[in-house]
């Protein structure tokens, strides 16, 4: 099954957040090998380092050749209900240079349409902020 597949969004049945029906259990998960994970990185944002949950975090994997990005896969979590992949963003990263005005584009990409409750609207910026630091380190690890 896909992973987009397996979480559920609220909408009808906010008390259900995957697919997994009574009993059922998760007992494989298959990653495929892609070269290209190497120039990859995630990164957790907590209030505090005790705290387990994250305000925000961000998933990122790139294809880069020569200063370019060929290819990307960037996911949000801490947003929402479920993990967020963010395919306005890999599309804005997909054949553009490797510099700090990319990253910065590909982030607003990713939050268009963000639609914050109440108490939790510093999420957008601190979720660009987030995007623009990972991307930054899986191209300069070092």
């Amino acid at each position: 099954m896909p992973l987009n597949d397996f979480y559920l969004l609220p909408e009808d049945t906010p008390h259900q957040e995957n697919v997994l029906e009574h009993g059922e259990l998760i007992v494989a998960v298959e990653v495929p090998h892609v070269s290209w994970f190497s120039n990859s990185h995630y990164l957790k944002v907590r209030d505090r380092a005790n705290y387990e949950f994250a305000l925000v975090s961000v998933a990122i994997a790139l294809e880069v050749e020569k200063d370019i990005i060929k290819s990307a896969r960037l996911a949000l979590g801490g947003v929402g209900t479920k993990p967020w992949r963010c395919q306005e963003a890999e599309m804005v990263l997909q054949g553009k240079a490797i510099d700090e005005a990319t990253f910065t584009t590909a982030a607003e990409a990713a939050l268009v349409g963000a639609k914050p409750l109440e108490y939790n609207q510093f999420k957008i910026e601190l979720a660009k902020r987030a995007i623009i630091r990972a991307i930054s380190t899986a191209v300069f690890p070092n």
